[in-house]
């Protein structure tokens, strides 16, 4: 068996940590109607040849989407989900923690809770991720778990810093602090704001802000230049397909014209003929009347 089937069929086992047993992904997706055993198979199939993990094939078939995958592995991890919507950034849960270590991590600091857990929220839970989150920020962090395209927004924007520290935040009390129980934050000017909300699925990148919700111009860059390329793309396929018709239909019309030429030919020749043997049966009526 190969190593990549191997790795993949442990979606159809259970394991055991330390909160309990642990069901199995594979195992889930059928329960919540995303799989049935047959697709399983062929997911697992999928996943040995191109070593992608179970929820990734799954997302990329079209069968369940991101959302679904978030919500069924922060059950199976016993872990909260967050929606897109309700995702915020807090300036002291970022400063701890690098864009190097993000990225190695998949993972990004979020808030800090009424308790004083870092909340981190992560788009796949594993034991060796959680280990090494809880190595690097300590006991005190409380885990969430969102759709993949949310983390990976995260990681691309100005969210963290390159160099192993996080941008400064200066913290500031608004009047309503007290009311909502959290205090905000406010970035320098070179900096990215601290609350962000992450924009749906369909969109391939964060909106990072302050309370008015504007975004920042890496953020439109990055989708600017994403919906022209992909504007590009599709022009120069809709050209390619007219073009092709174009070609088509010259062709098309050469045909059209060439059997016609050729009816008409042998219509010609039928004509031809039909007087032909016309004359001959003139001829033979003549010579039996000269035999008469």
């Amino acid at each position: 068996m190969r190593r990549g089937y191997q790795k993949m069929s442990d979606a159809v086992i259970e394991h055991g940590n330390e909160t309990g047993i642990r069901t199995a992904l594979g195992t889930l997706l059928i329960e919540g109607g995303y799989l049935d055993n047959e697709r399983l198979e062929e997911a697992l199939r999928i996943g040995a040849d191109t070593g992608e993990r179970l929820g990734e094939v799954v997302v990329r078939m079209g069968w369940a989407s991101e959302d679904d995958l978030a919500k069924i592995l922060a059950d199976q991890w016993h872990l909260r989900y967050v929606e897109r919507s309700e995702i915020t950034f807090n300036g002291d849960a970022l400063s701890r923690m690098s864009r190097e270590e993000a990225t190695r991590l998949e993972a990004l600091p979020i808030q800090i809770n009424d308790d004083g857990a870092i909340v981190v929220a992560l788009a796949e839970p594993t034991d060796a991720r959680l280990l090494a989150l809880h190595s690097l920020l300590g006991d005190r962090i409380d885990c969430v778990v969102v759709a993949k395209t949310a983390i990976d927004a995260g990681l691309r924007s100005d969210l963290l810093q390159k160099d192993g520290s996080s941008i400064v935040f200066t913290p500031h009390e608004p009047a309503n602090a007290e009311a909502n129980g959290e205090a905000s934050v406010e970035a320098p000017a070179e900096a990215v704001e601290t609350v962000a909300t992450v924009e749906p699925a369909a969109s391939p990148f964060v909106d990072s802000s302050v309370a008015a919700g504007d975004a920042t111009a890496t953020d439109f860059d990055e989708v600017a230049r994403t919906l022209s390329d992909g504007l590009s793309s599709q022009l120069a396929s809709l050209r390619q397909i007219v073009v092709e018709a174009e070609e088509r239909r010259e062709r098309d019309s050469t045909e059209i014209a060439r059997l016609k030429a050729e009816l008409s030919d042998r219509d010609s020749q039928l004509a031809e003929r039909g007087n032909t043997i016309q004359s001959m049966k003139q001829s033979l009526r003549d010579l039996a009347d000269s035999f008469d």
